[in-house]
């Protein structure tokens, strides 16, 4: 009885383990996006210590989550920020991270609906960020289209959204 069972407990735990391993190396688009999101907002933000060496090659480590013709379109008060592709992009974070000195931002209330092709996706989120000289971070709610481009989710699209307030 013993020597029927041990084959079937080995196929089973290789299964298990091939299952987990499959898991691991290929999350859900779900799970992917929301890495990736968390990644740009870790990427998003730094302190004042930061070089002009780093402050350069993390504005091109930033530019690299969008799409070659991503389209930004940020609300910030009475100001309107249009941005197309991904060097203009590179441009304004660079130009960021001089003006603002540091910035920490953290991403909230995720909502992902992945399309029907499994391909590209739509995220609602809340964005706080801490900027110098405020004392309380800015929270403003983003809407992201992603499309998976070479393996990668990239960004398409970021606009923030109105809310009643």
């Amino acid at each position: 009885m013993k020597s029927r069972l041990f084959p079937v407990v080995a196929l089973a735990a290789i299964a298990a383990a091939g299952l987990w391993g499959w898991r691991a190396c290929l999350p859900s688009p779900e799970k992917a996006i929301r890495q990736r999101l968390d990644e740009l907002a870790r990427t998003a933000s730094f302190g004042r210590n930061e070089g002009a060496l780093a402050r350069m090659l993390n504005s091109d480590k930033l530019a690299g989550f969008f799409a070659d013709d991503a389209q930004v379109k940020l609300e910030l008060g009475n100001h309107v920020e249009r941005l197309s592709g991904r060097e203009k992009l590179r441009d304004a974070a660079t130009s960021a991270r001089l003006a603002l000195g540091s910035l920490k931002v953290d991403l909230h209330d995720m909502n992902i609906v992945v399309g029907a092709d499994r391909q590209s996706a739509e995220v609602d989120v809340t964005a706080l960020c801490n900027v110098p000289g405020e004392p309380d971070p800015q929270p403003f709610e983003l809407k992201f289209l992603l499309k998976q481009i070479g393996g990668d989710w990239m960004i398409r699209r970021v606009e923030t959204v109105k809310t009643l307030r």
